[in-house]
């Protein structure tokens, strides 16, 4: 995931979000889902976007989706809308999906509002020591880190690297090799 962690104040791209989503949601095969994939959940889901909307949001050749395109794929792909929203501040997938998921720490954020950073860097503090003590890492990545074996070369004939492998594959193909 070195390709999405945001360690810089730079935002992720569009693309570079949609590409993390993709990466979580491999299936035990390692296939991520296609543009026709998403596509129908979106359609499933109620807000239909065409596959070739999809495919263009993916490869990074639409400029300006709507919101509720937005909306859509963030949906199909089981995330936060506002992930797939510019700038630093939407770019932290762990903390979105809390803030959707739970309504009590929506609530915390609430309490924090008005309170001295010495305050909330006591809340942190403590938080961390919670996390500690049920055994869980301190540090949560801003996208979750995917599936374990996600990332494993599948088996299968081996990608061309150049024209000329691809013109060595086709005269061993047409020799019988």
């Amino acid at each position: 995931m070195d390709d999405t962690q945001n360690t810089g104040r730079r935002a992720l791209s569009l693309q570079a979000k949609l590409l993390a989503l993709l990466r979580l949601r491999r299936d035990d095969d390692g296939f991520t889902p296609s543009a026709k994939d998403v596509s129908k959940d979106t359609h499933e889901a109620g807000s239909p976007v065409s596959h070739t909307t999809v495919n263009s949001l993916f490869n990074g050749s639409s400029a300006n989706p709507t919101a509720d395109t937005l909306s859509s794929v963030a949906s199909a792909l089981g995330a936060p809308a506002a992930f797939l929203l510019r700038g630093v501040e939407w770019d932290d997938l762990s903390a979105l999906s809390v803030f959707v998921a739970r309504p009590e720490a929506r609530e915390v954020l609430r309490l924090m509002q008005g309170l001295e950073v010495q305050d909330i860097l006591e809340i942190s503090s403590r938080l961390r020591e919670i996390r500690r003590q049920r055994g869980l890492s301190e540090d949560v990545p801003t996208i979750p880190p995917p599936p374990p074996g996600v990332d494993q070369p599948r088996e299968g004939r081996p990608r061309r690297r150049s024209l000329h492998d691809a013109a060595e594959r086709a005269a061993d193909y047409l020799e019988g090799r």
